[in-house]
């Protein structure tokens, strides 16, 4: 695990379909407040908001799965975001989490619209923030409101949208400042 702040702990947490690291504030009662994190990231991004969040709420975060130190399992990108939707799931119904409050950033915020899409008729969520997020659908290309993939494999834009030097650091575990933009740009 990397770098803790003071005042957080992790712990590993079986659940149904896979175990998840989750970080939380020991000590901390009351409603639930569940973060999840965004793509190429980890529960870690969230900490700052855990530990400012008032008394009354106990701060969660998960890291999705193949992300920090929660089970490397695949994706099935013709799910969409369904994979991490359906682990969100698992781990609210692992921790008895129910209602719980959610923040979704990024790609986070799209599992949550999925968990929140595939669930209408329960009451599990008792509030939801979202930072940015990305489609529910994933990051293949879509046609319409209900998902349709525009090609069966889930692919995505495919038009090499990513920066070749922010690959080219993420593929060398880079974690400094002078990182670039994943998009282009500096």
């Amino acid at each position: 695990m990397d770098t803790l702040l003071p005042g957080i702990s992790a712990e590993r947490v079986p659940t149904s379909r896979l175990t998840v690291n989750v970080l939380s504030v020991p000590g901390r009662t009351g409603p639930p407040v569940l973060f999840v994190h965004g793509n190429v990231s980890s529960s870690l991004f969230w900490q700052p908001a855990m530990l400012a969040l008032p008394g009354q709420y106990r701060p969660l975060a998960i890291d999705l799965r193949g992300f920090g130190d929660t089970d490397p399992e695949p994706v099935d990108a013709t799910r969409g975001l369904r994979d991490y939707a359906d682990d969100l799931a698992a781990v609210i119904a692992a921790l008895g989490l129910s209602p719980v409050h959610l923040a979704g950033w990024s790609m986070g915020g799209g599992a949550v619209l999925q968990y929140l899409a595939d669930r209408p008729d329960e009451h599990q969520v008792a509030s939801l923030t979202l930072v940015a997020p990305v489609s529910p659908f994933g990051f293949g290309g879509t046609r319409d409101t209900g998902g349709t993939l525009c090609d069966p494999s889930g692919a995505g834009c495919g038009c090499g949208a990513a920066n070749p030097d922010f690959v080219a650091r993420l593929a060398a575990s880079d974690r400094t400042d002078e990182s670039p933009l994943p998009r282009g740009g500096h």
